[in-house]
């Protein structure tokens, strides 16, 4: 006769905490001298019929189904708790009974959202993602989201993660592979690998395929690859002519036009420059002060402009000030910024394909700085400075904690040197 096993309660599903293998031993060398019954590890509750609690290191509880399909043991997910109850496991456990009633496997049935909608990709990679917020600044976590949400979402989103395979991961990447955003797919590869990882340690799915995929033969690396830029003065001089003139040769939304012709005068990264925010502008005293948590360097920046710049600012001010806590704001949502492919699309159309990027702007700007110092009398530091970057010489930045002020004087007239400098060309 099978055992009968005691339901489990919400009290006693609250009470219990994960027991580590040492802690167990502990409690059982205590039962043992006391003469009491030896403990039962409590790290997996059974409500019965195959229904359990897990429950992990790290705290978090899930319920798992455990059955038998031709003859194979499987194992699914009913969600994490308390977001899944256990009266809405308990429902799902006699839904997935029925199914095998008709030989059909729960895991992959197509309309397996219905009976477990915390299995799609979607859902778990929220999961994870909330995770990771205390991991992650602001700017890296909006990255993510944006990349997961524009390249993944679309076409495995809401589908039930045991079902994904490998070609469709493949198609994602040679779609922007074809878009030539190889940094992206980089990373969002990378990314899919840690949610498939964070759904075998939570039992939604039984196996990271992720892991089967030999990524250097299906990714353009990035990693040594420079950005694309001009730094050759002639070339520099009709690049900025053609940005001039971008407004008249195609139709853009205002947006777009005013961020190029602003990238060249502030050489922000694209990230930076497309999220921009009002509040981030100080008119009065005509600099930027970007906060740390939008910083690559994790540092508060502040960046003094040019008369230039001011006068580009001023002249999107009317367009979105009103509408949005972006400079930019994207053209479908004033509730979003543009992206770094809205510069970069532009740039491509004025023929600037493979020989300049918005983030080649950076280089265009040091590049040219560094070989006019005896025209503008800056040193090097000044330079780095502008760009936001960290000091290398460890011995030298342990003794240069200064304030976001730093070089402010200096800065300001750089910045109003390189201005000019392009006035000029």
């Amino acid at each position: 006769m099978p055992k009968v096993v005691k339901p489990l309660t919400d009290k006693e599903i609250k009470n219990t905490k994960y027991t580590s293998k040492e802690e167990f031993e502990q409690l059982k060398k205590i039962a043992k001298l006391n003469n009491n019954p030896e403990p039962k590890l409590n790290n997996k509750l059974s409500d019965g019929q195959g229904l359990y609690l897990i429950i992990k290191e790290n705290g978090t509880k899930f319920f798992q189904y455990d059955f038998t399909f031709e003859n194979k043991r499987k194992s699914m997910s009913f969600g994490v708790y308390p977001e899944t109850s256990l009266s809405e496991a308990r429902i799902l456990r006699e839904k997935t009974k029925e199914l095998l009633k008709q030989k059909i496997n729960p895991i992959i049935d197509k309309n397996i959202s219905s009976i477990n909608s915390d299995n799609t990709f979607k859902s778990i990679s929220e999961k994870w993602l909330s995770k990771m917020k205390n991991e992650w600044g602001n700017s890296t976590l909006k990255k993510v989201v944006s990349v997961i949400e524009n390249h993944a979402y679309p076409y495995i989103g809401n589908k039930p993660i045991e079902n994904i395979i490998r070609t469709d991961i493949l198609n994602i990447l040679d779609r922007m592979n074809k878009k030539e955003l190889f940094g992206s797919a980089e990373k969002l590869i990378s990314n899919i690998n840690r949610i498939y990882k964070f759904a075998v340690t939570y039992n939604y799915v039984e196996h990271n395929i992720i892991a089967d995929i030999d990524k250097k033969n299906v990714i353009v690396s990035t990693r040594h690859n420079h950005y694309s830029a001009i730094t050759n003065e002639d070339e520099v001089k009709e690049l900025i002519s053609d940005i001039q003139s971008f407004e008249d040769l195609f139709k853009a939304d205002i947006t777009t036009i005013i961020a190029l012709k602003l990238a060249p005068l502030v050489a922000l990264r694209p990230f930076n420059l497309c999220s921009l925010e009002w509040s981030e502008i100080n008119f009065e005293k005509k600099y930027l002060d970007i906060p740390e948590s939008k910083m690559k360097t994790k540092k508060d920046f502040v960046l003094p402009l040019s008369k230039q710049a001011i006068e580009i600012l001023k002249s999107i001010e009317p367009f979105s000030a009103h509408k949005s806590k972006y400079v930019f704001p994207s053209p479908t949502s004033n509730l979003k910024n543009i992206n770094n492919a809205t510069i970069n699309h532009a740039l491509k159309k004025l023929g600037y394909k493979d020989r300049h990027c918005n983030h080649g702007f950076r280089s265009t700007f040091s590049t040219i700085c560094h070989e006019k110092v005896k025209e503008h009398g800056f040193s090097s530091d000044i330079i780095e400075s502008c760009l936001a970057h960290e000091e290398q010489n460890q011995v030298k930045a342990s003794y240069n904690r200064s304030s976001k002020m730093k070089y402010f004087d200096e800065k300001r007239e750089l910045m109003q040197w390189w201005a000019d400098w392009l006035n000029n060309l």
